[in-house]
């Protein structure tokens, strides 16, 4: 029966296997720390040495939430004054796209957590309530509608998921462990930034989240 039951949850729920790499916050609330890793989040493999030496420590969000930064190997560790969900946004230097003369300025978003139900950084993800597996998706408080977010279970697999005209959508957890929810969005707005000029702001959100009931799911080979 186990059986028969994962087999109708993989055809129903799982699309693709991942194969790029992603960077992700994991929050441990015990501790009241969270972790930046990058890597493999479907396999969970995590890069280290001079490949995550690249990664920046960002900037985090609530401010004065993060009391204590320490780099390890393969992580950075962000040590918390309380209990919250947490954002660290990382920006690069504006730059030319691929094949175009149109100039990028690229900021990253990186959470975890799905307790507060009112955005902490200018492009986020929050759930409608509490824990809830209904979320919106928001640009300077305002919903992005009509778009697309990206789920990876701890499966490995992933599902596209379609928000409606409120920039509302909701996921499906069946099994226990991190879920990461991917998102993106295009800014037309021209601008500037420490003397360098850009055509566009590109704005992307992974943000994780943990989940205690459903199936559990055995990482091992």
């Amino acid at each position: 029966m186990k059986k028969l039951v994962y087999s109708m949850l993989l055809s129903s729920i799982a699309v693709v296997s991942v194969n790029a790499h992603e960077i992700w916050l994991e929050l441990d609330e015990k501790k009241n720390e969270a972790k930046l890793f990058f890597g493999h989040f479907d396999g969970k493999q995590t890069e280290s040495g001079e490949k995550f030496a690249r990664i920046k420590e960002g900037v985090s969000y609530p401010t004065e939430l993060v009391k204590d930064v320490k780099r390890d190997d393969n992580s950075i560790t962000y040590t918390l004054s309380k209990k919250s969900d947490i954002a660290v946004v990382r920006a690069s230097e504006p730059r030319k796209a691929r094949n175009s003369e149109i100039v990028e300025y690229r900021i990253a978003y990186n959470k975890a957590g799905r307790t507060s139900t009112e955005a902490i950084v200018d492009f986020d993800i929050v759930p409608i309530a509490k824990d809830s597996n209904s979320f919106k998706l928001l640009f300077k408080n305002e919903p992005v509608k009509k778009s697309k977010v990206t789920v990876i279970s701890p499966t490995g697999w992933e599902k596209t998921f379609e928000l409606d005209d409120k920039g509302e959508f909701t996921i499906h957890t069946p099994w226990i462990g991190k879920y990461l929810i991917q998102a993106s969005f295009e800014d037309e707005t021209k601008g500037e930034v420490d003397g360098k000029t850009f055509d566009k702001t590109i704005h992307s959100i992974s943000h994780t989240i943990d989940v205690n009931q459903g199936l559990p799911w055995n990482t091992k080979k």
